[in-house]
């Protein structure tokens, strides 16, 4: 009976440990379902917070440096044309807007009174040499021994002079053959005939030196008479320069009608020559160094899209003291006659090629209170980039400090982040088919 009660004693510890484990054991396993669901839940709400956004990469790259400027369109060569010689208007051959090459008629004064001056100096020219025996007008070194009166008046005085050698001769004779008279008037006789030969070589030096101021004036006259069709200017040449070839020039201004009386000097016409055209801009003196001559140039106009190319040909080398620019002169082919003279133009001097430049796209920059920055990720959490910018190119634009390298940034979604704002990035190529 006693053995019968110590194994019941016995028995019911062991159940009771047995049901205190296995209460452990569920107790266990559901505290543990519940921290690993609290866990799965914070993880959930942690990405569901995260904000999403997209990456675009900076880029490294060249940039071209340039400097801006505005300025205006001369024509290469703009003159007036104005009336040489006095006169009535009877023609008018080109109006505003003809085109027409140098040495081209624009118009005509009479030229009548013009032609009655020439034929009268004519005469007066032959008039000159019909005393010297003569029909046209001889050279620098004509001997006036030709003209006839002069030819008589030398041989009267070569023979005056051997009948006194001869007449001295017998006078010398011992005793004289001839009387003292006699050889008196030999020599009188040859002075006379070596003065008139003097005489006539002065009076053939003056008609030949008249007939040449006549020529002079003939000359004159017929200069006005040519100047009578007033042309376009042609450029002057030097025998070392070959002869240019003809400049096109545009007609901006008329300023005559036919019939019209103008005096020497009255403006007639305004004249253009537009192709090429002269871009003058002013630049700001810390420039200077930088634009050199033979630098390529982009200009636009607000009348056409395209960009017009060019090359900087002068530099002026005085700066301005009161706005402190200096003045720079570019070469623009016209072919086309889209670049007027007068108009406002905006352009580009291309100065160098810079390499290595960090370049951002214009989407990525954040600005508020004078401040810009851009946005990167790092550990899945936004990171804020303070940046200074500089030359826009494209759709980017040049970071100068804050940032450098390929390194991604955000480019959509950036409103929303600050330091440290968990982020979902995507990148802009894989995030499009999203927005869809």
């Amino acid at each position: 009976m006693s053995v019968v009660l110590q194994s019941k004693e016995m028995i019911f510890p062991r159940q009771r440990f047995f049901a205190a484990a296995a209460f452990a054991a569920v107790a266990c396993v559901s505290i543990c379902g519940i921290s690993c669901k609290r866990e799965a839940d914070a993880h959930e709400e942690r990405r569901q917070d995260a904000v999403a956004v997209t990456l675009a990469p900076a880029v490294v790259a060249p940039v071209q440096r340039s400097v801006e400027i505005t300025g205006t369109l001369f024509g290469d060569e703009e003159a007036t044309v104005s009336a040489k010689v006095p006169g009535r208007i009877v023609e008018v051959l080109h109006d505003v807007g003809d085109r027409a090459a140098s040495g081209q008629p624009l118009a005509q004064i009479d030229k009548t009174d013009y032609e009655l001056a020439v034929a009268q100096k004519n005469m007066a020219m032959q008039a000159s040499l019909a005393k010297l025996g003569l029909t046209e007008m001889p050279g620098d070194d004509f001997d006036l021994n030709k003209v006839p009166t002069v030819e008589r008046a030398r041989l009267q005085s070569a023979n005056a002079e051997a009948k006194f050698n001869r007449g001295r001769q017998l006078f010398e004779q011992k005793p004289p053959l001839i009387s003292e008279q006699d050889f008196a008037d030999l020599k009188t006789a040859f002075e006379v005939a070596r003065s008139n030969y003097q005489v006539e070589l002065l009076t053939a030096r003056s008609l030949l030196a008249d007939a040449r101021a006549t020529r002079s004036d003939l000359q004159l006259e017929a200069q006005r008479l040519r100047d009578t069709t007033v042309r376009i200017p042609e450029a002057a040449t030097t025998q070392s320069v070959a002869k240019p070839a003809p400049q096109q020039y545009a007609v901006a201004t008329r300023l005559v009608s036919i019939g019209e009386y103008v005096r020497e000097g009255t403006p007639l016409f305004r004249l253009v020559a537009d192709d090429p055209v002269k871009y003058r801009a002013q630049v700001p003196e810390k420039f200077h160094s930088q634009v050199k001559t033979g630098q390529p140039v982009r200009v636009q106009v607000a009348a056409y899209p395209e960009v017009f190319p060019g090359t900087v040909s002068r530099i002026s080398p005085l700066v301005d003291r009161t706005s402190r620019t200096f003045e720079v002169e570019m070469l623009m082919p016209n072919p086309t006659g889209k670049l007027q003279p007068g108009s406002f133009a905006t352009g580009q001097i291309l100065t160098r090629m810079q390499e290595n430049v960090t370049l951002v796209p214009i989407d990525a920059l954040v600005t508020f209170a004078g401040v810009t920055k851009v946005y990167t990720v790092e550990d899945g959490k936004a990171v804020e980039k303070k940046i200074e910018t500089g030359q826009r190119v494209g759709d980017n634009v040049e970071v100068i400090s804050g940032l450098s390298g390929a390194i991604p940034v955000v480019i959509e979604g950036k409103n929303r982040l600050a330091t440290g704002t968990p982020v979902q990035p995507a990148t802009a190529a894989t995030a499009a088919p999203a927005a869809k």
